[in-house]
């Protein structure tokens, strides 16, 4: 179920804007009643405010060049779970996660 919770939580803090400032400004209120393995838990907590913003402009980018389907067509299917987890590191080590 983890791995399905961080896929939803990454989905939402992509697309709806006030999802993404609870979980910038309020992590606890924004990640309760989902279950994350304590190392997801803690890179979402040290994600910097601008994270999902540069991820949304990259993945615009790329898909404007390239066709990409964007996030949720890498984050749908079986593979959902790795698709997620990459995105979290990403999202964690190009961005200036802590």
């Amino acid at each position: 179920m983890a791995k399905q919770d961080l896929t939803t939580i990454i989905s939402r803090a992509l697309t709806d804007g006030e999802f993404r400032a609870l979980l910038l400004s309020d992590p606890d209120a924004a990640l309760a009643g989902y279950e994350l393995e304590e190392d997801e838990e803690k890179a979402l907590r040290n994600l910097p405010a601008d994270a999902f913003d540069k991820l949304t402009m990259d993945l615009e980018n790329r898909q404007s060049k390239s066709g990409f389907m964007g996030a949720f067509s890498l984050m749908s299917g079986k593979d959902a779970a790795v698709d997620a987890s990459t995105l979290l590191n990403l999202l964690g080590n190009k961005y200036g996660g802590k």
